[in-house]
């Protein structure tokens, strides 16, 4: 009798969970945050990168775990990870979607759920946000390499520019001169001719007296 009544009390208790919205509102929304990481971390990896993950993973779980071999075949890489679903919400909010990628990838790779706690998640919080500022200098270096090379670019086009410019003035210059040359030639030819043909002495007609 009493073990059926414990049992009964337990059922009541299972049955009455079903009713707390709540909860089960909760439980949906951290089970969709968990399953979009898992999306990102997935396509986020090489074939090769994403099997050594399920390795490590699964390794590091059997060890950590003892489990036997027949038991831990059956397990597989994905083992059920239980976590603090309350504590994942408020990460996800306070720290964003790369925390809660990251805490996702470590518990893939065999940290306990249970040893997840606030001071844990903090932790995962400052390694994030170094990464992305070192994530953000290196990208703010390679805009800097980047302008540079174009503004020398830019110089060397600018400096072509002005000799071809330089170049082409000088041409124009030695055409002008040549083209002047060539009438003072043909003026001096002219004057000359004109000279010859005014002195041309006369000849007396009849004779002499």
């Amino acid at each position: 009798k009493e073990k059926m009544r414990s049992d009964l009390n337990d059922d009541k208790k299972y049955v009455e969970s079903f009713r707390d919205t709540e909860k089960w509102r909760q439980i949906v929304e951290a089970e969709k945050m968990v399953c979009n990481a898992c999306k990102e971390i997935c396509l986020g990896l090489k074939e090769e990168e994403l099997m050594g993950l399920f390795a490590e993973g699964s390794m590091r779980k059997a060890l950590k775990a003892k489990l036997g071999e027949e038991k831990a075949s059956h397990r597989g890489y994905l083992e059920c990870a239980f976590v603090d679903i309350k504590l994942l919400l408020d990460a996800h909010k306070e720290h964003g979607g790369d925390v809660t990628k990251e805490l996702v990838m470590q518990m893939l790779l065999g940290k306990k759920g249970k040893n997840i706690d606030k001071r844990y998640i903090n932790k995962v919080a400052n390694v994030v946000k170094e990464r992305q500022r070192r994530r953000e200098r290196e990208i703010e270096k390679n805009m800097k390499e980047l302008m540079r090379d174009e503004e020398k670019a830019k110089s060397k086009e600018k400096a072509k520019s002005k000799e071809k410019a330089k170049s082409k003035k000088k041409g124009e210059s030695v055409g002008v001169s040549e083209a002047k040359e060539e009438e003072k030639k043909e003026s001096e030819t002219e004057e000359v001719e004109a000279s010859e043909e005014v002195g041309i002495p006369s000849v007396e007609v009849g004779g002499a007296r």
